[in-house]
């Protein structure tokens, strides 16, 4: 396209703004495009003599159910894979059971289970998994043998149609265009990361907000990583990004540590303890603004050279051990921060650079695509298994006139309603005003449309009305009456097999709404009790797991529970934070709400610490001095206290000492100092000595942080969130 044109077309849209001022919100931007996609779903099979145009509009809606987000041609390819994977699945074992129906719907519903699992376990769109699913169940015709493979390939192509459709009106129709502001969001985390540095010693509060705006601004530029357009404009490819953001990530951590500390009484002291901490000080803030001049004007950094404190030994034995050991650790940090400072500085100069972009990438994250082994995605399984059966055995038993259809419908949406906040009572109320209105459209409306734009301009009005006025989380739940209305090129009306329909769909519902409450609870005041224990559990063995690596105890048993303990942790406080936002407690008036959300992040706090601490102490596990401290130790274990909470003990029952902070740091203090008095320091390098006070102070940052966690909890009545509402 050539400037002239491009100057032509710009001044095209400053007339029409210039005439229609107002905006159109995102909310409804999605609205019309999703309305229009519903219309041509029907509108392109009826005008080519194409049946079955409602397997295309519940392709739609399903996919539209995610909500307003952004369209391209790499997820409408991956919807299109899995549709065809699904009816590869759905036709093989057509063909492989052609008369054995029991040993076919024995196959389908482990197929069916399998690959809803992987919805819920995929962190990202679901939507490809859910479509294959219901592809691989909708090629079923009835248990029907004549024209079966033509009639599943009729209703795959009718999916892939719906996908199509939805796709490329997203495209091209108001396109949610990812804006580079990759160079302003870094520049941004570099601005929050140094205020937190600088402030790390204010009040604790304030450090709390930094730190939830530096976890928000981390998470939002990692959402940048898949954006490979924006990357080639900065001149970075995928890993060197990938590798920019770990050293980000890094550098958060470090941050975090140095904001845990609260240790005035050497604070304004640092020079007599390091005399180089001045310096070190001065060239961490510079390099901090030097990073973001760099994202943000291209300005070459000038890289200052390796810092290494110089410490004063004779004043630090001024120091109490556990002062001593927060003040080491401050310097071990400050000293990994400058480094990754630099570290950072060399890429983003090379990045600058007008040669081509190139820097050691360094180690790099492996992130799955899956939550793996989750219990509620597992329980969901089974549950999506015992439906799938349950509608099987209606279906033979009562033989409806939607057929298999029933099964296909509460089996698929399973997935979305199961250990979800979207209750099944919710949604039969949003079906019931839903039905409602596909009634009156039925007896009133349709028939009196007599051509194709009047058909047409109805389609998009039912659509909208439902995906403007209703949430788009439930609004498929509205939307799927519209399926009952039976619009073919031929119509029929029949009030009787319409009511008969809507039986049916009301019939797939109370299939949901009963496996909402069966074999397993889902009322969130349960879920969060659940959740609770089961973070004390994890982090039980995640902590156990550090303790053995120091002590040299390897054990293959305990290394998995870690690694599953690691990997589950963050996303068990991240439910139950979701279901303490659920609980209602109007039924629990000794509960109250917003201490309860307090005590969920505090544990999130605590979680965070206890990953970077395990972390830690695997790089820390050869060190001697650690070695000998763990096994001549046998004083109170934070793992006992752990074990604890996760038995389900309350914080009244367990001993003064453990919640007593002055009275712990008295007892870790003496034994600290008895075990050091027993040790030569000559025998240990001066590298492990650092580690050892490091290790200390990462852990009793870890017991301050729990009893931030055991002070809401004293709070709070657990008890009363085991009672019965009834």
């Amino acid at each position: 396209m050539n400037s002239g044109t491009i100057a032509a077309k710009g001044h095209f849209w400053e007339v029409i703004r210039a005439w229609f001022p107002f905006g159109l919100s995102d909310k409804l931007k999605f609205s019309i495009k999703a309305s229009i996609s519903i219309a041509l779903a029907f509108l392109i099979p009826l005008s080519q003599g194409w049946t079955q145009p409602q397997t295309a509009a519940i392709t739609i809606i399903i996919i539209a159910s995610a909500g307003p987000i952004g369209e391209s041609l790499s997820k409408g390819v991956y919807r299109v894979i899995g549709t065809v994977i699904g009816a590869a699945i759905g036709i093989t074992l057509i063909g492989m059971f052609p008369q054995d129906r029991a040993l076919y719907l024995i196959s389908l519903s482990l197929f069916a289970t399998m690959t809803l699992y992987l919805a819920r376990a995929y962190k990202g769109d679901m939507s490809a998994f859910l479509i294959s699913a219901v592809t691989m169940m909708m090629v079923f015709k009835n248990g029907e043998v004549e024209d079966v493979f033509i009639y599943g390939i009729d209703r795959t192509y009718m999916i892939i149609l719906g996908i199509v459709i939805y796709t490329f009106v997203g495209i091209f129709l108001w396109p949610v265009k990812v804006k580079d502001n990759t160079v302003e969001s870094a520049s941004s985390l570099l601005t929050i990361q140094s205020e937190l540095y600088q402030k790390r010693g204010a009040e604790k509060e304030d450090r709390k907000t930094l730190y939830q705006k530096l976890i928000g601004q981390e998470q939002e530029l990692m959402k940048m990583a898949s954006n490979n357009n924006a990357l080639g404009e900065i001149g970075l490819d995928k890993k060197q990004w990938n590798s920019i953001l770990l050293d980000g990530k890094n550098i958060n951590e470090i941050l975090t540590l140095l904001s845990q500390n609260d240790e005035e009484e050497f604070a304004e002291r640092y020079t007599a303890y390091v005399s180089n901490y001045t310096q070190g000080d001065h060239e961490i803030v510079r390099l901090f603004d030097a990073l973001s001049l760099a994202w943000t004007k291209s300005r070459e950094i000038s890289i200052p050279e390796v810092w290494e404190p110089k410490y004063q030994t004779a004043k630090l034995k001024e120091l109490s051990h556990l002062d001593r050991a927060a003040f080491t650790s401050i310097m071990v940090e400050m000293k990994r921060l400058h480094k990754k400072l630099r570290e950072l500085a060399v890429k983003l100069n090379a990045m600058i650079s007008p040669l081509p972009t190139a820097f050691t990438l360094g180690s790099r994250e492996k992130n799955s695509s899956f939550l793996w082994f989750d219990l509620e995605d597992m329980k969901g399984a089974l549950i999506t298994y015992l439906i799938f059966w349950f509608s099987v055995l209606l279906w033979i038993g009562v033989n409806p006139p939607a057929g298999f259809l029933i099964v296909t419908l509460a089996t698929a949406l399973s997935a979305m309603t199961t250990f979800s906040p979207l209750k099944p009572s919710l949604l039969i109320f949003v079906f019931s005003i839903g039905f409602a209105f596909a009634t009156f459209m039925y007896v009133l409306v349709l028939p009196h449309l007599h051509y194709g734009w009047e058909l047409g301009l109805f389609l998009f009005a039912y659509a909208f009305i439902g995906y403007y006025l209703v949430n788009p989380k439930i609004s498929l739940f509205f939307l799927i009456s519209m399926v009952t209305l039976g619009i073919s090129n031929t119509m029929n009306y029949n009030f009787n097999l319409f009511l008969m329909i809507l039986f049916i769909f009301y019939f797939f519902l109370f299939i949901l709404l009963l496996f909402y409450y069966i074999p397993f609870s889902t009322k969130p005041e349960s879920l969060f009790l659940t959740m609770k224990q089961r973070f004390f559990k994890l982090s039980q063995k995640l902590l156990q797991r550090s303790s053995n690596l120091a002590r040299h105890q390897e054990a293959f048993g305990g290394g998995v529970a870690a690694k599953y303990s690691e990997i589950h942790l963050i996303s068990t406080v991240k439910k139950m934070q979701l279901w303490a936002s659920q609980i209602d407690t109007k039924y629990f008036d000794t509960v109250d709400q917003k201490v309860l959300l307090g005590f969920t992040k505090e544990c999130e706090t605590f979680a965070y610490l206890l990953q970077m601490m395990y972390h830690r102490e695997i790089q820390m596990k050869d060190n001697r001095l650690i070695e000998a401290f763990q096994k001549e130790y046998r004083g109170m274990s934070l793992v006992d206290l752990l074990g604890e909470y996760a038995s389900g003990i309350e914080v009244e029952k367990v001993a003064d000492i453990w919640k007593d902070e002055k009275q712990l740091i008295n007892v870790v203090e003496d034994h600290l100092g008895d075990f050091l008095e027993k040790i030569k320091f000559s025998d240990y390098r001066e590298n492990e000595i650092l580690e050892f006070y490091d290790n200390i102070s990462l852990r009793k940052n870890l017991w301050l942080s729990l009893l931030s966690c055991q002070e809401l909890m004293g709070k709070l009545d657990f008890k009363a969130l085991e009672r019965s509402r009834f």
